[in-house]
């Protein structure tokens, strides 16, 4: 590992410009405690580590993690375990860090295999294990909704949690499968809508589990992908306004916004969840997918055929994958370098 990442250092240390914003990103890691050799396992963990490593030799300005921690398919009280483990790796290191919550990271595809749905986690344990730690840094906020909003000098990097599921017990039962159910509420959209409003001059870049568009320029969530798209669309233009919402229970409701005054641009929507890497532009906003950090195996059904063709195996360069994004606003370029499996080198200009 360190002869491999020592390559990538000294191949990407050059090129990261002076005063550039630089995010060590990892995203998808589903850490197990069990231990397989075709997909997942404490694997996951190692990757954490191996991105501590690597920030220390490197100009990093945030740590980041796009959700997916954990796998979410053994026993409660051991998710629970690895999550605490991952965060505090997080929190040992000298660089803040960001993290965003994904679908598998309340224990529900463990709950799944139950008849009542034993096992899976209300929502205060993913606040009360990650988001109380990252929010208790310095010049990073997590709001009640999970968006987390860190500021540099000329960029705002905000995460959107598109996991903001408003689930409860029902007759024992929980009314929503979170793993099955990528979301945003009204709540985090206005939320959202204040941050992006009180940027001022910063550029913008979003992080995020899974996009609200996928590449056929689709919705990505079950609820609000679209609005979520628009109230960006509507940053990009300058626009004061509101979303509407409809009338769900949970997902509706009304989103006021005003961008009049912001004068910082759009720069990407980084996010994980799909296990491939891609890059699209819906309505001119460019996504950006990363793939996945833990192993996927040729020969398990759920690999995907980006990674197939990776042919990942352990105990090589391609057991892990990570990223360090460079986001230089004066040249307004996002570079974005990857180690393992995952592209040497993309670049673009916003």
């Amino acid at each position: 590992m360190q002869q491999d990442l020592h390559r990538f250092i000294q191949q990407v240390g050059p090129q990261l410009a002076p005063g550039a914003v630089n995010l060590a990103l990892v995203t998808d890691t589903h850490d197990l405690t069990h231990w397989r050799q075709s997909l997942y396992g404490p694997s996951g963990y190692w990757h954490v580590l191996e991105q501590h490593w690597l920030v220390e030799q490197l100009p990093i300005t945030y740590r980041v993690h796009l959700g997916d921690l954990v796998d979410g398919s053994e026993p409660g009280f051991l998710t629970q375990w690895r999550l605490k483990n991952i965060v505090a790796d997080f929190a040992a290191s000298a660089e803040p860090f960001i993290i965003t919550r994904g679908n598998h990271d309340d224990n529900d595809k463990f709950a799944e295999k139950n008849r009542r749905f034993v096992g899976s986690f209300p929502v205060q344990v993913f606040d009360r294990l990650v988001f109380s730690p990252e929010r208790a840094q310095d010049g990073i906020s997590v709001s009640e909704h999970g968006l987390v909003v860190a500021d540099t000098d000329f960029v705002r990097v905000i995460a959107v949690n598109t996991s903001d599921v408003p689930a409860r017990w029902i007759n024992g039962r929980k009314n929503y499968d979170v793993k099955k159910t990528l979301a945003v509420t009204a709540g985090q959209l206005r939320e959202l809508a204040q941050a992006l409003a009180t940027a001022e001059s910063r550029d913008i870049l979003i992080v995020s589990h899974a996009p609200a568009m996928n590449r056929r320029g689709k919705p990505a969530l079950k609820y609000n992908g679209q609005a979520l798209h628009n109230l960006l669309r509507a940053f990009t233009h300058r626009l004061k306004g509101t979303v509407m919402l409809g009338d769900n229970p949970d997902f509706g409701g009304e989103v006021p916004f005003d961008f009049s005054a912001t004068a910082g641009d759009l720069i990407a929507v980084l996010a994980g969840h799909y296990h491939v890497e891609a890059d699209y532009l819906v309505n001119g906003i460019h996504y950006s997918l990363q793939n996945v950090s833990a192993l996927m195996g040729r020969r398990h059904a759920l690999t995907t055929k980006y990674n197939r063709t990776w042919n990942r195996q352990l105990n090589t360069p391609t057991e892990y994958a990570g990223y360090v994004v460079s986001v230089d606003p004066p040249s307004r370029s996002l570079q974005i370098f990857g180690y393992g499996a995952a592209s040497p080198e993309r670049r673009f200009i916003y």
